[in-house]
């Protein structure tokens, strides 16, 4: 007899990880890419990612939006008129959204997933069947007075995420770029990296959509009340979802878990995907390797788990806008690195013919012995 179903491994879900390849030394003393460069970091990087000592070219780059409505939010932690999960998912798959409106400029594909949006069914029914299949419930619990999730939902996002990334490395996607959207994604995200870090809320706690100071001191509380709750299982990533995650965030886990096993790089977005990527990390470690942050934003949660992970935004660009838009505009860059390694490496001269073997010379001649058993003898005879 057993108590209940078997709890969530999420070190199942990265089966199969490998560290990515390390690639030769890059073109010589006269290539721009001479290090110190970023750009050489980012090439490297990438080539490491494709089994490669020099990346081809990001043919296939998709973007990955992960929505959820998050029950944190009705205490008013975010700015007034902030869109609900359900408008952005409709301007995204309506192409009216900003990020979808700059992954068409970059010529990247689009996948958005309701995996938690708390809407009224006509409202989903509207969308396209691939956006709602992976739905695992209808917004979260608030985390500040009690779990976000069931132990079932928290797994079932988990693995809507894993087969989400799986999707993507099935169809020979180059490059994954992870997004989000939906109000109180952050407060979620602060209380995530605070209880993976053991830091307070005024350590974590940024403006997120924009808040007033009021709405600050509100989104501060309600992290310290959910930290607190949280404590007792920060060390167990698949409870620590539970308790303070959402079905968003359950899904981003298994999604970067995934896409690491499945040799498919990623690059995170906004203070999100870097929580994420800090729950997926302590789950399995090493699965960061696989993983790039596209631009540092103004969220002090964000820089405390790139620190940790020990990742380096590709941009700056202070205050994000979310929904992937900092992983977009960081592709340019990646491109332009990928361009460049190419570029040096055709450049490069051939390396250098082998010469000649060296031909075995003669025999030498063998030594005269003494006393009929060589030095040794001679000396038994001086005895």
């Amino acid at each position: 007899m057993t108590d209940g179903p078997r709890p969530l491994n999420l070190r199942e879900v990265a089966e199969g990880l490998r560290s990515p390849h390390a690639p030769a030394a890059p073109a010589g003393p006269g290539s721009p890419l001479r290090a110190p460069s970023r750009l050489r970091e980012l090439a490297t990087w990438l080539a490491g990612t494709r089994d490669a000592d020099v990346a081809g070219p990001l043919e296939r780059v998709r973007l990955v939006v992960l929505a959820g409505d998050h029950g944190v939010a009705a205490r008013g932690v975010s700015a007034p008129g902030s869109a609900t999960a359900a408008d952005a998912v409709r301007a995204l798959v309506a192409g009216t959204h900003a990020a979808a409106a700059l992954a068409a400029a970059a010529g990247v594909e689009l996948a958005v997933h309701a995996v938690g949006v708390d809407a009224p069914a006509a409202v989903l029914d509207g969308l396209p069947a691939p956006v709602t299949a992976r739905a695992v419930r209808a917004g979260s619990g608030d985390v500040a007075a009690g779990d976000a999730m069931t132990a079932e939902e928290t797994e079932a996002a988990v693995r809507a995420g894993a087969a989400v990334a799986d999707e993507a490395a099935d169809e020979g996607v180059d490059l994954l770029l992870l997004g989000d959207v939906g109000a109180g994604a952050t407060t979620v995200a602060a209380t995530l990296v605070a209880a993976c870090l053991r830091k307070s809320a005024v350590d974590v706690v940024g403006r997120g959509s924009g808040v007033d100071d009021d709405a600050w001191m509100r989104k501060a509380a309600a992290v310290r009340d959910a930290v607190r709750r949280a404590r007792p299982v920060a060390t167990r990533p698949a409870v620590l979802l539970q308790t303070v995650g959402s079905p968003d965030t359950a899904a981003a886990v298994g999604f970067l878990l995934r896409a690491a096993a499945r040799r498919t790089p990623v690059v995170l977005d906004g203070v999100v995907g870097a929580a994420a990527a800090l729950v997926a990390s302590r789950a399995v470690p090493g699965a960061e390797k696989w993983w790039a942050v596209g631009a540092r934003t103004a969220e002090p949660a964000q820089h405390l788990a790139v620190d940790r992970l020990k990742l380096t935004p590709v941009l700056d660009l202070g205050a994000g806008r979310g929904a992937g838009t900092g992983a977009l505009a960081a592709l340019g860059v990646l491109r332009a690195a990928q361009v460049l390694a190419a570029a040096d490496a055709a450049a490069a001269p051939p390396p250098p013919e082998p010469g000649p073997e060296p031909q075995p010379g003669p025999e030498p001649a063998a030594q005269e012995e003494v006393g009929g058993s060589g030095q040794q003898g001679g000396a038994h005879a001086a005895g």
